[in-house]
């Protein structure tokens, strides 16, 4: 119980002397309200100086978002069109495959014609033919004896 009463008695002490030093305050002179005032002021205006930078980098944010959504729909467009092209080219690699296949197939079940074949592609496709020399022989063909070259 003592101690319960010197704990009380020490919380009053705590309040008076508060509440005294509350009262013996003196009060805040103008010039100091001035210069809290001056100095509310100046944080202010930083404060809605900030702000605005803020606003104003954000407004460039959001454009170059636009700019990289507009880019990005490009490149979405692009993409597709790549792709149509990569089924196309596997629809026609599948037809040419078969194709291939088919006529390996059709070559095996005749061998006569498969050494025909391969004779011809054993040539090369873009020479001359050889059993034709008329072809290679530019020069005119000479006037026979007797003949007249004046046309008469």
């Amino acid at each position: 119980m003592r101690t319960c009463a010197c704990l009380v008695a020490a919380l009053c002490l705590l309040a008076a002397a508060a509440a005294g030093t509350a009262l013996a305050e003196d009060k805040p002179n103008p010039d100091q309200l001035k210069k809290a005032y001056d100095d509310a002021l100046v944080q202010l205006k930083a404060a809605q100086n900030s702000k605005n930078d803020l606003a104003r980098e954000n407004d460039k944010l959001a454009r170059q978002v636009e700019d990289l959504k507009k880019q990005l729909g490009g490149a979405q467009g692009q993409i597709d069109k790549l792709r149509r092209q990569v089924s196309d080219n596997d629809q026609k690699t599948f037809y040419l495959r078969a194709y291939q296949s088919a006529w390996q197939s059709f070559l095996r079940g005749h061998p006569e014609l498969l050494a025909r074949w391969k004779a011809f592609l054993a040539q090369d496709v873009l020479a001359l033919p050889e059993e034709h020399p008329a072809l290679l022989d530019f020069t005119l063909p000479l006037p026979m004896e007797g003949e007249s070259s004046e046309g008469g």
